[in-house]
């Protein structure tokens, strides 16, 4: 299904506001990293595939994109991308209940970026499931 042509208004401000993650003080590494773990673990393999050529252009280290599923026992992702990437799993499959409270988000990110992160996450999660359910 062509979905942004059927909602052509409706996609576009979805895109409009994921194109303005590019205007974030959050670190682009850390935004592919984000937008390829949610895609992980959504299944979405379009998705999965789009984030990995991304990282790769930003510069990720391979072994990282490599390591991102097993990202709780690899020692090559920092505390604060730990962090990021628990939120990232905790938002994604409510798992528990999610909130900022539950986080140490605030040690290593400004407000700012932590809204990115979590808009980021958010934005993912749809872009996933609309890909996953109407993608031909």
């Amino acid at each position: 299904m062509n979905y942004d042509e059927i909602s052509k208004d409706t996609i576009l401000n979805l895109y409009k506001s994921y194109e303005s993650l590019n205007k974030s003080p959050l670190d682009q590494q850390l935004r592919a990293m984000i937008e390829l773990r949610v895609s992980q673990l959504n299944r979405c393999s379009y998705c999965c595939q789009l984030h990995t050529e991304e990282a790769q252009k930003l510069g990720v280290e391979p072994i990282k994109i490599d390591q991102l599923p097993q990202w709780k026992d690899s020692a090559l992702f920092s505390d604060a991308e730990k962090e990021v990437l628990a939120w990232s799993e905790s938002l994604t499959t409510l798992s528990d209940t999610p909130t900022i409270k539950k986080t140490n988000l605030s040690n290593y990110f400004s407000e700012r970026e932590i809204v990115d992160i979590t808009v980021c996450i958010a934005i993912m999660n749809a872009f996933n499931r609309i890909n996953s359910s109407l993608r031909d």
